[in-house]
């Protein structure tokens, strides 16, 4: 089917990896298929997706009935609806009886560990997301272990796999190295460690900082950088004073360029005890800037990247994480080759080309088949 219309429904705060992962679909797509972003409110990714010239629709933040979504779909010819994220999925279940087109969810993470942030959203909105999630008939997964959780929790239907991808050709770094480590007191002396990534309990950075403690005790001139914001933050600055690490550890906030951080370190890492898609998207921009990672030993990344161009720990172990870190400040005269080797290996298999081809042969098989 030719000129593809592809509505992608996502919350207008999801400004995380599924966020990245649908701006990209909907920038690089455009000679396959045209996509459509709608934001459900007018949030910081609505805003990101029309700064970027992306076509973007913004619709009501808590729809009870869908009625402007409904009237868009019929009213711009879209031939496929894509939904992402939990409360887009719960959405679907009151819309499907009345869509007349193709639907499918994109899984960008386990839905069981999405709101480990507060427990009565787990408790309330976990079995929401997983009504949500069963009522469709077709389902796009970020890595096989996604796939595998839902073929091991029974969901019936078409499922693709359709791995992490980024533009490997066209980085965009709007701030400098020099100028980043200037603003946040870094020294070219420094080994830094990069973490982009939302403070939320799956992320797991409280063991990251206790594991850099370590660090600090026994290596010279090592500092942290923790990029991205959320329900953690104030148990994180909490957890920093207690280890007196304020010299040491630096919360930037949200960014929306986090690879601007990546390149201006060392090596990036990554601790969460749960990650849907793989690649993660960061990892990418590490390799993307030619930046060695450490890696969490969790879903399908070591399989997918290469357990030999990474480092992998186990999330759960702080001795572990410390002792990964360790090893790169102590190869650190070789810490770029290994980011160089990183690069070299990822960016014909996780190309944005790639990525957007995946889509292209899911959407079509789900079109030919409906």
């Amino acid at each position: 089917m030719e000129n593809i219309r592809v509505l992608q429904i996502i919350s207008s705060n999801d400004t995380g990896g599924g966020g990245m992962h649908v701006l990209n679909l909907a920038l690089y797509s455009k000679d396959m298929f045209h996509c459509i972003i709608g934001t459900l409110g007018g949030g910081e990714l609505y805003k990101r997706s029309k700064s970027l010239k992306i076509d973007t629709v913004k619709f009501e933040k808590n729809p009870t009935h869908g009625k402007d979504i409904m009237d868009y779909i019929v009213q711009n010819d879209i031939h496929i609806v894509n939904f992402h994220g939990a409360k887009p999925f719960f959405l679907h279940y009151f819309l499907k009886n009345n869509v007349k087109i193709p639907t499918v969810a994109t899984l960008h993470s386990d839905y069981r560990k999405d709101f480990l942030n507060n427990k009565m959203k787990h408790l309330f909105f976990t079995p929401l997301s997983f009504i949500g999630l069963k009522s469709f008939k077709n389902y796009i997964c970020v890595s096989s272990y996604l796939k595998n959780l839902l073929q091991k929790n029974n969901f019936i239907g078409k499922k693709f796999i359709v791995s992490n991808g980024m533009d490997f050709n066209h980085i965009n770094i709007s701030c400098s190295r020099e100028n980043i480590r200037r603003k946040y007191g870094i020294s070219e002396n420094d080994f830094v460690y990069v973490n982009v990534a939302r403070m939320h309990p799956v992320k797991n950075q409280l063991s990251l900082i206790k594991a850099f403690s370590l660090l600090e005790e026994r290596r010279e001139n090592v500092k942290l950088v923790i990029v991205g914001n959320g329900s953690m933050e104030e148990k994180l600055k909490k957890e920093i004073l207690q280890l007196n690490l304020q010299h040491k550890v630096i919360l930037t906030g949200y960014k929306e360029n986090g690879i601007d951080f990546i390149n201006a370190g060392e090596v990036g890492v990554l601790t969460s005890f749960s990650e849907g898609g793989a690649p993660p998207m960061v990892l990418l921009e590490s390799a993307a800037v030619k930046k060695f990672f450490i890696a969490p030993d969790v879903g399908s990344i070591g399989e997918m990247v290469g357990r030999d161009l990474i480092y992998l720990v186990k999330p759960s172990s702080i001795e572990d994480i410390y002792e990964k870190m360790e090893s790169a400040y102590d190869k650190r005269d070789q810490i770029a080759l290994m980011g160089q080797n990183l690069y070299n290996n990822i960016i014909d298999r996780f190309s944005i080309d790639n990525f957007c081809r995946q889509y292209l042969e899911a959407y079509n098989t789900i079109l030919s088949e409906r």
